[in-house]
């Protein structure tokens, strides 16, 4: 090739060379992607229609996240969080009535966050979970993806049918663990870790709404003893009149013991200025061997949308995990609303799926 061939080539690998450095991101802030994708079958009963739904199991739901951080100097790193979901049938919005709920998915924000850690702790903003998210819901049993204190994400939708006729209500309706303010806009502080211990408080708005959260996490290996976790806190929802202030108080515990037994209990009560005054128990026990999970759970609801009325769930769990990413599940359980005066159908669902993470 003689040296007049050669001078364009050398020229345009010159051009592209300096496109590139001139494109290239002028950060350096590593992000990484991750998620998972959740899909069951649902057999539903609920004393008169009877239907197999195929869901989105809202447990776990199916969805996708960015994570990435940079350390700034001074002991200091930032980062953000960008998760979303996208669910088709969610398993909270389906009934034997209307198997096609969400059939038409859509992306829905989870959390839109940045943050700033430190020796003095973590300060993060944005939309994300509140400082006592999740606070009813700690849970080691291994078998959370199927069954969980929210009792209320499979079938939440689905309403009691009322003999004769006259008021009801749903699942979601009687048996909702309550569990604080889920996420929002906020700003959220976290302590550095005292021992085993975070205490995390958040304020911000949801809606047109200001709330405020309060919490204290534990989290701790016992050697021998074996392992235990546990949430408690509390928080206020500034409604418009004529609800008015809400506030939740209530927290969870769970143990795994070294054999594989655990048991985990989480309770919580809601008030408002109305008169509003909602209870929710639930009790989990549990053994966990090799790659195999099993559980069976009561909860029971009291006064939450109908005053006098007693939710109760009795369930059973079985998870198989061959690997990290992957959950093979079933579940069973089954459903009944006690109010005085009234006689009600018993709600029956079973679910079987997989959850597999990325």
């Amino acid at each position: 090739m003689t040296k007049s061939a050669l001078k364009p080539l050398v020229l345009s690998a010159a051009v592209a060379s300096a496109l590139a450095v001139l494109a290239a991101p002028a950060y350096a802030l590593e992000a990484k992607i991750s998620g998972q994708v959740n899909r069951a079958l649902m057999r539903a009963d609920d004393g008169v229609n009877s239907e197999l739904m195929f869901v989105d199991n809202d447990n776990s739901s199916t969805r996708v996240r960015f994570t990435g951080s940079e350390d700034i100097g001074s002991g200091l790193k930032m980062g953000i969080v960008w998760e979303t979901e996208m669910q088709g049938n969610d398993s909270n919005l389906v009934t034997p009535l209307n198997r096609d709920a969400g059939t038409s998915p859509t992306f829905g924000e989870r959390k839109s966050e940045i943050y700033i850690q430190g020796a003095f702790g973590q300060f993060t903003l944005g939309q994300g979970d509140g400082a006592m998210n999740g606070g009813i819901e700690v849970d080691l049993s291994g078998t959370s993806v199927i069954g969980y204190a929210g009792t209320t994400d499979i079938g939440s939708s689905i309403a009691f049918i009322r003999a004769g006729g006259g008021a009801t209500t749903t699942i979601g309706g009687a048996l909702s663990q309550q569990d604080f303010e889920s996420r929002y806009d906020r700003l959220r502080y976290d302590s550095p870790k005292i021992g085993p211990v975070t205490i995390s408080v958040s304020t911000g708005t949801k809606g047109s709404n200001d709330v405020q959260e309060y919490g204290v996490w534990y989290s701790q290996d016992l050697g021998a003893a074996g392992k235990l976790a546990f949430a408690v806190g509390f928080s206020t929802n500034e409604l418009a009149a004529p609800t008015g202030d809400q506030e939740t108080t209530g927290g969870s515990i769970s143990w795994l013991s070294p054999t594989g037994w655990n048991v985990t209990v989480a309770t919580s009560n809601v008030e408002n200025d109305a008169g509003k005054d909602s209870d929710f128990q639930y009790l989990k026990v549990g053994y966990m061997t090799g790659k195999h999970a099993f559980s069976a759970d009561f909860a029971m609801g009291e006064d939450q949308a109908l005053v006098g009325a007693e939710g109760e769930h009795f369930g059973f769990q079985y998870v198989y995990t061959p690997t990290k990413a992957v959950d093979l599940y079933a579940g069973y359980k089954t459903v009944s609303l006690d109010l005085p005066g009234a006689t009600f159908e018993d709600i029956t669902i079973l679910t079987v799926g997989s959850r597999v993470k990325f």
